[in-house]
């Protein structure tokens, strides 16, 4: 079943968002858009940012078990990951539909209902990033505006979050944000797939021309995303992307190369 390391991992039965205050998010200061005091067991609707609000309205239809509402705010790759652990225990097979395995989420055991505070802590036009503590745990909600609409992402668990310096021990062993970083300029698109690999440790997921999209290898978490486009026909290569908008300025540092190469 999904993990709350994990891209698809425990649903929130939700409560809702309830006010929204502080400064936006362009300013770089921290905005809540729940006040806690109000939301547990709330299932009261009320406006808060585009964002906070796309979020509330994909936990509400899981709570309400509605697969065809949760499942058109999701992000693409959200819904492949959900159908990979679909597969995994006999839920899905390759093409399925969304709707067929969504309840994947809300039958998950670590399910969590009660939702204590959400905050928007980065936001661009493209993405955004949303600090979800729950009664059991803090989650990180990657979320972004697809086909002119915001949609869930990915989300991750901040009580797992591994070592230190962020380099190992992310979800299933996975390389961390610290080392994609570090490595990222030294990938090129001469390499081979093993090679980049090996310089940037084992991916988040990967697309393949079953999955109906461009095949490709990706590491991603929270504001980190890297991408290598593969061709279809002989796996080499094509382009390395990466989503540098949402990147502090450390992080930037680091990273001389070019968003796009190829």
């Amino acid at each position: 079943m999904p993990q709350w390391s994990r891209l698809p991992s425990t649903v929130f039965a939700v409560v809702l968002l309830l006010s929204a205050c502080g400064k936006d998010s362009d300013t770089g200061e921290r905005r809540n858009v729940v006040d806690a005091s109000r939301t547990t067991g709330s299932t009261e609707e009320v406006a808060g940012s585009a964002v906070a609000d796309a979020y509330a309205a994909w936990v509400e239809a899981l709570a309400r078990h509605d697969a065809a509402a949760a499942c058109a705010l999701q992000a693409p790759e959200f819904t492949i990951e959900l159908r990979y652990e679909a597969i995994l225990v006999d839920r899905a097979e390759l093409g399925d539909p969304c709707t067929g395995f969504e309840a994947l989420l809300w039958e998950d055991p670590e399910f969590d209902s009660e939702v204590v505070d959400v905050a928007v802590t980065q936001e661009t036009e493209e993405d955004a990033i949303l600090d979800v503590q729950l009664a059991s745990r803090d989650v990180t909600v990657r979320m972004v505006y697809h086909r002119a609409r915001w949609r869930v992402f990915s989300i991750a668990d901040r009580t797992e979050a591994g070592t230190d310096d962020g380099t190992e021990g992310g979800p299933d062993g996975e390389a961390g944000p610290a080392r994609w970083v570090a490595a990222w300029c030294a990938v090129s698109p001469d390499q081979t797939r093993d090679e980049i690999v090996g310089l940037m440790g084992p991916p988040s997921g990967e697309y393949t021309v079953a999955d109906g999209g461009e095949p490709q290898l990706w590491w991603a978490r929270d504001q980190y995303d890297f991408r290598v486009y593969l061709d279809p026909v002989d796996g080499s290569v094509l382009e390395l992307v990466g989503d540098y908008d949402a990147l502090g300025a450390d992080d930037r540092a680091l990273l001389p190369c070019p968003e796009l190469r190829n």
